[in-house]
């Protein structure tokens, strides 16, 4: 230590003490970053149709309908399969490995009656169109994967 001071402190007319703690010897742990979650918004690539937000509105009379399944044997193996619909929504439901690709096709059709009459379904990597309705879902490949519905 030199010993000088600073020519902020010279300039003023009263006596200042400084105290120095002498940390050459430790190792420099840098402070944590503060992660703040992203708060801006954002598009899809290849989005059917852009995400419209409604208005809440309370619904006078909630709807009593129950949700669509296909008919899950517990004691089958199971997989999770996500199907993201024309309209930009998603369905996630479980299936059997033995049920075929014409079952989801079933439950989306259960689930949107009012959706598109005519579709086609597609995995999303590598995209490859799901015609074969009889094919079971392990033989396409489809245990926990992503389904998207086209519009034709």
């Amino acid at each position: 230590m030199r010993g000088e001071i600073p020519r902020e402190l010279q300039r003023g007319a009263a006596e200042v003490h400084v105290n120095m703690v002498d940390k050459r010897g430790e190792e420099f742990v840098p402070p944590k970053p503060v992660l703040r979650p992203f708060s801006g918004s954002g598009h899809r690539l290849g989005s059917p149709a852009p995400h419209v937000t409604a208005p809440n509105v309370a619904p006078t009379n909630p709807p009593t309908t129950t949700k669509p399944s296909v008919n899950l044997d517990e004691s089958q193996p199971t997989t999770s399969i996500q199907i993201r619909l024309a309209d930009g929504t998603r369905l996630v439901s479980k299936f059997n490995h033995s049920h075929t690709v014409g079952d989801i096709r079933g439950f989306i059709n259960l689930s949107r009656p009012d959706g598109p009459a005519t579709y086609s379904l597609m995995t999303t990597f590598p995209n490859k169109v799901l015609a074969e309705e009889s094919q079971s879902i392990s033989q396409a490949g489809l245990l926990n994967a992503v389904i998207v519905q086209k519009r034709c």
